[in-house]
């Protein structure tokens, strides 16, 4: 089973988004966005950034961690 965190793009503060990374994805065409001092990169849609929800704990840890540190409000959808 898969797991995805979401969070919504008005939720992140502006230095994050004003300093991310931004680019199209060759084969799946999806706007992918990385963030300075985030773990993953994501897939940002109109409304919202998509993560997936690692399995390996430390990973996850890490992406949390920093989710909290940023005070960005998020939801894991399985």
């Amino acid at each position: 089973m898969s797991a995805f965190v979401y969070i919504q793009i008005t939720d992140i503060p502006r230095p994050l988004t004003d300093t991310a990374a931004r680019r199209i994805d060759g084969d799946t065409h999806a706007a992918l966005i990385a963030f300075i001092g985030c773990p993953l990169v994501g897939v940002e849609s109109a409304d919202e950034v998509e993560f997936p929800f690692p399995r390996a704990i430390e990973i996850r840890e890490s992406l949390v961690s920093w989710l909290v540190h940023w005070g960005i409000c998020f939801r894991v959808v399985m």
